[in-house]
């Protein structure tokens, strides 16, 4: 039995805890934050009329764009909050709390933004 076969052989490619490189198929991410925004939301007959998920998004990009704190905006399915007339965003980053809000209009999207660079 070859030795790359056998899964009691030490390995020799795997990095070690003491290398400081992470050990499996995690990498350190480019950015610090990660936001969602609900595209299931403008989907629903109670959903939002006047914006889309997309350009939410891009309306966030544009709010944190000038930012110490790296954020990564991307679309996601159902986040379970189902705001009537309104987006769903969440917020997660390290050091900062998992944040949640209802978007109606770009006054909401900005203080939510606000919010996270305070924070940031």
């Amino acid at each position: 039995m070859h030795a790359e076969n056998d899964p009691t052989a030490a390995s020799t490619t795997a990095a070690s805890p003491e290398s400081g490189t992470p050990e499996g198929p995690f990498v350190k991410p480019k950015f610090g934050g990660v936001l969602l925004v609900c595209s299931d939301c403008e989907k629903r007959s109670s959903g939002p009329t006047k914006h889309t998920a997309k350009e939410w998004r891009g309306e966030l990009k544009k709010a944190l764009g000038n930012q110490p704190l790296r954020w990564r905006v991307v679309g996601c399915s159902c986040l379970g909050l189902c705001p009537r007339k309104a987006t769903a965003i969440a917020a997660a980053a390290t050091d900062i709390p998992v944040k949640l809000a209802a978007v109606r209009r770009k006054g909401d999207l900005r203080a939510f933004a606000d919010g996270l660079m305070k924070r940031s």
